[in-house]
């Protein structure tokens, strides 16, 4: 892929998916600087990764993979989510619910998340956005009824 295509990808990518980045960066951070920091990790992460792309899986599943990835990474090499206390300034970023009131659960419902482990967290994020468990296991290379066991742990926790 010559630059020119791999820019446009890229920034069609970023256009249509920019809410999978936001939310599973969301999900691994404990304020709005770590959110930032991490969402550029991720994109950079695309962008590097973009000429290895080769079309056997749809643009959000391999997104979903890479950022995912990122993130589990960054969590495990900075101990950040753990150190820094968790910040009231929170990303009002896709989407922005319209009452106060929404807002407010849907950061404790960002709150809950993040005490997951890993994975289990890697899953409730995917659920979220309504993922099938087949799509499920395709990002994480988990069996589907792997997916569908944690996944109901997770929801109990």
């Amino acid at each position: 892929m010559d630059t020119k295509d791999r820019e446009e990808t890229f920034t069609q990518w970023m256009a249509d998916h920019r809410a999978i980045v936001v939310k599973i960066s969301r999900g691994f951070t404990a304020n709005s600087a770590d959110t930032d920091d991490l969402i550029q990790e991720i994109q950079i992460r695309l962008w590097a990764s973009l000429e290895h792309y080769r079309g056997e899986s749809k643009p959000s599943t391999w997104i979903y993979r890479i950022a995912l990835n990122r993130a589990l990474t960054w969590q495990r090499d900075s101990k950040r989510v753990k150190q820094r206390s968790l910040s009231s300034d929170r990303l009002e970023e896709v989407p922005s619910p319209a009452r106060a009131e929404d807002q407010e659960r849907l950061n404790r419902l960002y709150e809950q998340i993040r005490q997951l482990g890993e994975i289990d967290r890697s899953l409730m994020l995917l659920s979220l956005d309504g993922l099938t468990y087949a799509e499920m296991s395709s990002i994480t290379g988990m069996s589907e009824s792997n997916v569908g066991a944690r996944l109901s742990r997770a929801r109990t926790k």
